[in-house]
């Protein structure tokens, strides 16, 4: 799928049911870094929000559940 490291990171945090402002605190960046993120993590999954980014990075093997 080509997301990187960092974008994995994210989403996963996302997954976990993380908000941007807790995962930028999380990941020791600045809020727009992960917002950036966030919306390349949209774009490459061709989703327009975060559970459907979540669900989407599951059916395609991106990380597992557990």
């Amino acid at each position: 799928m080509g997301l990187s490291d960092r974008k994995l990171e994210v989403l996963k945090l996302l997954s976990e049911g993380l908000v941007k402002k807790e995962i930028a605190e999380k990941l020791e960046v600045g809020y727009s870094t992960v917002d950036t993120h966030v919306s390349h993590i949209y774009e490459k999954l061709q989703v327009n929000n975060a559970p459907s980014a979540v669900g989407k990075a599951y059916r395609l093997g991106l990380f597992s559940k557990g």
